[in-house]
């Protein structure tokens, strides 16, 4: 069978032609808050636009690129028109992140960190305004040059994402080398979840793991409000897809910014979150008292070093400081942070008795106290996720009541 690219008869002559005569441009495919319903990103994807109007399918020369090399030279070529892209979205909302692909051959040489490092100094490009994507598969055996490389955008602020998450096999060893900010989980998982159990496991572990990390989470090919919901419960933060948006020109996307549209909003997935890292970092108290009660003697000074003992560190109270002021008008948020932080001041107590070696049995009283901070903060929890949940129901009634005022005045009007 032919490739796409013999079908289309692309030679790299004609690539490099196109490049040359300005024909390869930017599509933005959607970013979508799930928190928030609102747009707060975009993916730059290159498109062939001859000139004649037609468009060359992304199979048809990407492949081609990446197999002769000049992918790189690609990328380079269209630094100039993602400044200028990228002025233009500004100019309409100057909290828009766009990411673009990179290959992990474009890190080969310093020739792309060198151009993003000069158009940041420069103050061409915002560094919080824009991430590199790079494929999992891609940077699999990356090594010290790729990291070092990474490592200087990172510092200036630059994030990066891990792209198609889920389809390489050793996925966490790649996350424990490289700087990544974001994780996008796999369209293939994502597009299965809602028929294999097996799958949206994989998702929300995912989902879970990113939040663990202290990543951002994207969730690509949504194709369905089904699957949007149910990764909005999941606790996922942001999703791109068919459903939100298909990869559309500039014009388009400056017209989508402008129109305020809207997609369901909802913090269920997080209050959840929140839970689990409650409960989790109960637990880890817990695990670290018991690990040092062998032969009674005080835990050495770093047992607890791992430990979040300030409520602002841990990672409920980064949620609480952070993410969760989308929910500052709900009365049990406002109750949460004093519990949160009368079990911190306990857990101070709890951690300073045993490394002066009060043995376990004998923290029974302020494991007691911790354990009624505990409980305070997890109904308050669910008090939030009461609150929450009507929000969802009170805008789905809206939403429900629009629709049928809609088809109400399309029946009414005169034909």
């Amino acid at each position: 069978m032919p490739s796409s690219a013999a079908r289309w008869d692309v030679t790299l002559d004609d690539l490099r032609g196109a490049l040359a005569r300005g024909e390869l441009v930017f599509y933005f495919q959607p970013k979508v808050s799930m928190v928030l319903g609102t747009l707060c990103g975009a993916e730059a994807l290159i498109r062939w636009r001859r000139g004649d109007g037609s468009i060359v399918p992304p199979a048809a020369f990407i492949p081609l690129a990446e197999s002769s090399g000049f992918i790189t030279e690609i990328t380079l070529g269209m630094l100039d028109e993602l400044v200028a892209d990228l002025a233009i979205l500004h100019a309409v909302d100057r909290g828009l992140v766009v990411s673009f692909n990179a290959s992990a051959r474009d890190f080969e040489e310093r020739r792309l960190v060198d151009s993003l490092v000069r158009l940041l100094d420069g103050g061409l490009l915002p560094a919080g305004g824009v991430e590199v994507e790079l494929t999992e598969s891609a940077v699999l055996a990356a090594g010290p040059p790729l990291v070092e490389r990474l490592d200087v955008l990172r510092k200036r602020g630059v994030s990066l994402a891990m792209d198609d998450f889920g389809t390489g096999y050793s996925s966490i060893d790649t996350l424990s080398r490289l700087p990544f900010t974001t994780l996008k989980v796999d369209q293939g998982i994502v597009g299965r979840m809602q028929e294999s159990a097996k799958d949206a496991t994989i998702v929300e572990s995912s989902i879970r793991l990113a939040h663990c990390l202290g990543l951002d989470i994207v969730a690509e090919g949504i194709e369905t409000e089904a699957v949007f919901l149910r990764l909005q419960a999941a606790g996922c933060s942001v999703g791109q897809g068919f459903w939100m948006g298909r990869p559309m020109p500039l014009d388009d996307l400056v017209a989508l910014l402008r129109s305020g549209r809207r997609w369901p909003a909802g913090a269920i997935g997080l209050v959840h979150m929140a839970m689990l890292d409650h409960l989790e970092w109960r637990k880890a108290l817990v695990d670290a008292l018991l690990s040092a009660e062998p032969g009674g003697n005080p835990p050495p000074p770093d047992a607890f070093s791992r430990f979040d003992i300030e409520p602002t560190e841990c990672r409920l109270g980064r949620w609480y400081k952070g993410p969760a002021k989308e929910l500052a008008g709900i009365a049990a948020f406002a109750e949460l942070e004093e519990p949160h932080d009368a079990l911190h001041a306990c857990g101070k107590r709890i951690v300073s008795a045993s490394l002066r070696g009060v043995r376990f049995h004998d923290l029974v009283s302020e494991m007691r106290d911790l354990t009624r901070h505990s409980t305070r903060i997890i109904g308050l929890l669910q008090e939030l996720e009461h609150a929450v949940l009507e929000r969802l129901a009170d805008g789905e009634r809206a939403r429900s009541g629009q629709q049928r005022e809609a088809r109400a005045s399309a029946a009414a009007a005169p034909r």
